[in-house]
């Protein structure tokens, strides 16, 4: 199997393991083509498929000094590697707010 292929079977793989109202997001620089996708199979039950723009290190810096000429105050929920299920569940559940991240040492 090529890279290639292993792209496209990825992009059908992550939308077949996404359940209702769930995101895949397709964040690659180097892509090879997606298949013809099956409406019913991949994209029923608001699944939703996503592309970002491939940003390079020097958009990413020049994005950040944006941010701090802006003086943005993001928000942080930090929730422990062995509580991913309650920060899932809390995600589910409309109770996180700001960015959720696993933190996998204290």
């Amino acid at each position: 199997m090529t890279r290639g292929e292993a792209n496209r079977d990825l992009v059908s793989q992550a939308l077949a393991a996404t359940t209702r109202g769930g995101t895949v997001v397709i964040a690659g620089i180097h892509l090879s083509e997606i298949p013809t996708l099956n409406y019913e199979n991949s994209l029923f039950y608001e699944r939703d498929l996503r592309t970002v723009t491939a940003n390079t290190r020097a958009d990413g810096m020049a994005f950040l000094r944006i941010a701090r000429n802006l003086a943005l105050s993001p928000h942080i929920t930090t929730y422990p590697f062995g509580a991913v299920d309650v920060a899932l569940d809390d995600l589910r559940r409309g109770r996180a707010s700001g960015s959720l991240v696993i933190t996998v040492s204290e």
